[in-house]
């Protein structure tokens, strides 16, 4: 699990920014930054001692404000040079693992709302990263389009705090905690924001370029089998466990739980990802009940259905249904 070395550039600038001594730290800042890639353990022992030395609440939201298109690699260079907001989100979900290559990403839009939602199959950052990782987000949307946008609704995965307030103030919208995915809402008007410095021929080739370095990233080919199986499995009608997830690999309970460690797979959360996917693809299928889906997605009660749906969406089902 992975984030662009020149993110370190963000940690730089902020702490010049507030003006803290800190001559060591920042030496080992300049250093990662001149790395394509760090780990996301590293990144998040970074943020720590970032906040330590500016122990302020919600001290990500503030931090996140620092980004700049050269700290995203060629990702923000790309939103820059879009036609239109729709397009640079597109591009940003295509090439997210470039700059933060750790959960999966899914952007979706159900009636007037889009929704971007990261997973937690992988790794659970913490509050600090993840409210860094999605104020970096939010600025840059607003750097490409020029003009200040705001979320309609924000949930993380992680323990609410005592005070929600700051959360609430950089949002500008009401900011929810729990549940496995991290999510973020807005209006699909956004998408089509026209955008002012457009450059198609820069943008093909940039895009060229990003697509070259996205093909040189390492694939997991043990997680990629494994959500063929489960997606195989579900629309069999068949629930995935680790015993017969085990049996149709052919090996032991031990041996898989033992290959999830080492390739950081939480077994549920990627079972809870297919399941979104799928859920995804139903629920634009008008012919489906949503009791159809409860079913098609292993869930004979239609409360249990709503729970994860909510759980993974922070929506009931039928809210995805034009009434």
């Amino acid at each position: 699990m992975y984030v662009n070395g020149a993110l370190v550039g963000m940690l730089i600038d902020y702490l010049e920014a507030k003006q803290v001594a800190a001559p060591v730290f920042k030496a080992q800042l300049v250093e990662l930054q001149a790395q394509e890639r760090i780990s996301i353990q590293t990144w998040i022992s970074l943020l720590d001692e970032v906040a330590r030395l500016t122990p302020i609440p919600a001290v990500g939201l503030s931090l996140g404000q620092y980004i700049k298109a050269s700290h995203t690699g060629i990702v923000g260079y790309l939103g820059l040079s879009c036609g239109s907001v729709g397009e640079a989100l597109a591009l940003f979900e295509r090439f997210a693992r470039l700059i933060y290559d750790v959960n999966s990403l899914s952007m979706t839009m159900e009636n007037d709302t889009v929704t971007i939602s990261w997973g937690s199959e992988h790794v659970a950052p913490g509050q600090l990263a993840d409210e860094t990782a999605i104020s970096v987000f939010f600025t840059m949307v607003q750097v490409i389009a020029g003009r200040a946008l705001y979320p309609t609704k924000v949930n993380f995965i992680n323990v609410a705090p005592a005070d929600l307030t700051p959360y609430e103030e950089f949002f500008h919208c009401p900011v929810t905690f729990g549940g496995i995915r991290t999510i973020v809402e807005f209006p699909a008007e956004y998408l089509n924001i026209t955008l002012e410095k457009k450059d198609t021929m820069l943008l093909d080739l940039l895009e060229g370029h990003a697509q070259t370095l996205l093909n040189t990233l390492p694939t997991d080919e043990f997680e990629k089998r494994l959500k063929k199986l489960f997606t195989d499995m579900l629309k069999k009608q068949e629930m995935p466990s680790l015993e017969q997830v085990a049996s149709r690999m052919h090996t032991s309970v031990r041996t898989l739980q033992r290959r999830l460690n080492e390739h950081e797979i939480k077994f549920q959360e990627l079972l809870a990802d297919v399941k979104l996917d799928l859920f995804n693809q139903y629920i634009k299928d008008e012919s489906l009940t949503l009791f159809d889906i409860a079913l098609l997605l292993g869930y004979s009660e239609q409360s249990a259905f709503t729970r994860a749906v909510k759980r993974w969406t922070g929506k009931l089902p039928k809210n995805f249904r034009k009434p």
